[in-house]
């Protein structure tokens, strides 16, 4: 496996609100609580970390695009307002707050991926998904600390598995080839009402990944987690 060479990039924002944008496409959400509802995704420029197996290009290109301007593209996309998803890269690397305010206020709702390193934009932050209203955070934690903030205010963790790295809590220790001192990142251990998302990770070999699909499904079984499949690859979109 080519090993990630993309640059960490720092914190960046801007008066007007404008966000350094990679890429954008109408698709279905294959991951977390909201899977399976056709989305908007848009993804960020930049991020803080390099993950070693991250292999997601995310720095090679960017337009840098005011609020309205994103609206305006989002609402060519999608037929009605729906779920809008920003990930990246990583997403608080740039200032969320104008772009969360315009979406929501226009009937759209937003999840926001976040790797859980960064203090979130300001915004009055969702956790209670069935209502799909406001901005929900989900944090896969990819290094051993995740800020406070976030776990106060995140919807729910998401964590991809592989069957060598299981903790005796039945998550991962690792994510992506990061270090993770001690281990990964795990939620508060008083966290009500939050649902803990775990998925084998995809090694795209047969064998490999029916072994990474039974150690997830036993840890679920065993600590209850929610078990989730990546959907977008088992239909054939992006």
């Amino acid at each position: 496996m080519q090993l990630n060479k993309q640059p960490i990039e720092k914190r960046v924002s801007r008066d007007d609100g404008s966000l350094e944008v990679h890429s954008s496409f109408y698709t279905i959400q294959g991951e977390g609580p909201f899977c399976g509802t056709p989305s908007m995704f848009v993804r960020l420029a930049g991020c803080n970390l390099q993950c070693p197996f991250c292999d997601t290009e995310y720095s090679d290109k960017r337009t840098l695009l005011d609020p309205y301007e994103i609206l305006a593209h989002i609402a060519d996309a999608m037929p009605k307002p729906g779920l809008v998803v920003i990930t990246g890269g990583e997403p608080f690397r740039q200032n969320l707050t104008p772009l969360l305010n315009l979406l929501t206020e226009n009937g759209y709702y937003v999840q926001i991926e976040t790797n859980g390193t960064l203090e979130p934009s300001a915004f009055t932050y969702a956790w209670d998904t069935s209502k799909r209203q406001g901005a929900y955070i989900v944090c896969s934690p990819k290094t051993g600390k995740v800020h406070p903030l976030v776990w106060a205010q995140a919807c729910c963790a998401k964590y991809v598995m592989d069957a060598e790295e299981v903790g005796h809590d039945g998550l991962p220790v690792t994510a992506l080839g990061h270090t993770a001192n001690p281990r990964l990142a795990r939620p508060p251990i008083l966290w009500p009402n939050h649902m803990i998302y775990l998925q084998p990770m995809d090694a795209q070999d047969y064998e490999e990944n029916q072994r990474n699909i039974q150690a997830v499904r036993e840890s679920c079984m065993e600590h209850g987690y929610i078990l989730q499949l990546q959907i977008h690859k088992l239909i054939g979109v992006e």
